[in-house]
């Protein structure tokens, strides 16, 4: 049946009320987040144009914190700070080292590279195990090694095999002979740390290498940790060897115009 349309007309008033009412609560009630909103959201700072924006407070400085003294206050004397001073120059890089020796030159050439390329300059290693002084002297490789490489500097570590031969002044011409082969060069002789005391060949390389410096590892490294085999520097060792080395060539390096690794002199022996 048809509802009659006075009573379809109470219904839409009621329905008017009923909506206002709805409206009503919901203005007075907070809005529920949605399911999937994450509740506690980082605020999102508004957006400002140029002509809009307001200028940020400058920051707070430490000293701005700090107390001033009262006006008139004569200022703090200043600090002397000391400077820093070294031996060393720096390494000249872009230069070329060259070792050649025997198996203690590769012991101490690998660890030494690294320190020398650190620095930035370029090394090369050319070693033979169970070498002698004669060998290099006079078998032709050290002008061809000189020629290849073309080194700013020749580090000879030779000696160990030789320690004990029984007349060592035998040596000093080999000695000079392979200084020679050099060709003027900026050059150092390494002495081999010795596991045992030798019979003076020592003594005989350190009087026959001029031009060449002299490098007395004995001197300079004392209870150097050796390998299984007791004689030639274990890892730990070698490192520690390469280091002397390293720092003394820094110190001794004075350097020319024309020689990059040119060497301060030799200083003369004092007299006992």
């Amino acid at each position: 049946m048809q509802k009659s349309r006075r009573w379809r007309g109470l219904e839409l008033d009621l329905l008017s009320v009923g909506a206002l009412v709805a409206l009503t609560a919901c203005a007075a009630q907070p809005t529920a987040p949605a399911a999937n909103a994450p509740t506690d959201p980082k605020p999102v700072a508004p957006l400002t144009t140029a002509a809009s924006a307001t200028p940020a407070p400058a920051p707070t400085l430490l000293s701005d914190s700090v107390s001033k003294p009262p006006a008139g206050t004569p200022p703090p004397a200043p600090v002397a700070i000391p400077e820093l001073t070294s031996q060393a120059l720096p390494l000249p890089k872009g230069t070329l080292v060259l070792q050649i020796g025997d198996s203690f030159a590769a012991a101490l050439g690998i660890e030494l590279g690294k320190l020398l390329k650190a620095q930035g300059v370029r090394s090369a290693l050319e070693y033979k195990t169970a070498s002698y002084i004669p060998n290099w002297s006079y078998d032709g490789d050290v002008p061809k090694f000189v020629s290849t490489y073309r080194p700013d500097l020749v580090l000879i570590t030779l000696g160990a095999n030789e320690i004990e031969i029984p007349k060592p002044e035998m040596r000093a011409g080999p000695i000079k002979h392979l200084v020679g082969e050099l060709g003027g060069r900026p050059c150092v002789w390494v002495a081999p740390p010795l596991w045992k005391p030798d019979t003076g060949l020592l003594k005989v390389i350190k009087d026959n290498i001029a031009p060449c410096r002299y490098l007395d590892s004995n001197a300079l490294v004392h209870d150097l940790p050796r390998g299984h085999d007791k004689i030639h520097p274990s890892p730990e060792g070698r490192e520690i060897w390469a280091k002397v080395v390293f720092d003394w060539l820094s110190s001794e390096r004075l350097g020319s115009d024309t020689q990059a690794w040119a060497l301060k002199p030799e200083l003369p022996a004092t007299a006992n």
